[in-house]
């Protein structure tokens, strides 16, 4: 059996790029983070979603369905902000088609973020409710 040389002559894992990659992602989160108010009050109700799952003992495998519920808005927010500056870069000028593509990008966030919060009501309403009882 002939192994075909590889056309670049990169190793299969750098841990240099990994580590650079790492550190993009992380001055892309910081971005969002310091530029959008959306992000930050996602970022702070993730936290209390997941704080609030641990106190009321919630059962791990729905705890994981909170977390890639939050982790998929956390995740729009942050290709919603990537599509509103790919958009200022392309279109200087106000044009209708790039309020379009930001707004839908932005519908994307809202609809996720409701579907989260239906989510979240159908995993804490029961545990609530049996405090009660």
């Amino acid at each position: 059996m002939r192994h075909m040389a590889s056309r670049n002559k990169r190793p299969f894992i750098s841990l240099a790029r990994l580590k650079q990659s790492f550190a993009y992602a992380g001055a892309g989160i910081k971005y969002t983070w310091q530029h959008e108010q959306n992000f930050r009050f996602h970022t702070a109700a993730a936290v209390i979603v997941m704080l609030a799952a641990q106190l009321l003992q919630i059962p791990l495998l729905e705890q994981a369905v909170l977390a890639a519920a939050v982790g998929i808005v956390l995740c729009l927010e942050l290709i919603n902000t990537a599509v509103e500056h790919i958009t200022d870069l392309i279109i200087q000028t106000y044009d209708e088609r790039a309020k379009i593509i930001k707004d839908t990008a932005a519908g994307a966030v809202l609809v996720f973020s409701i579907t989260s919060a239906l989510v979240g009501m159908m995993i804490f309403l029961p545990h609530i409710a049996a405090l009660f009882q």
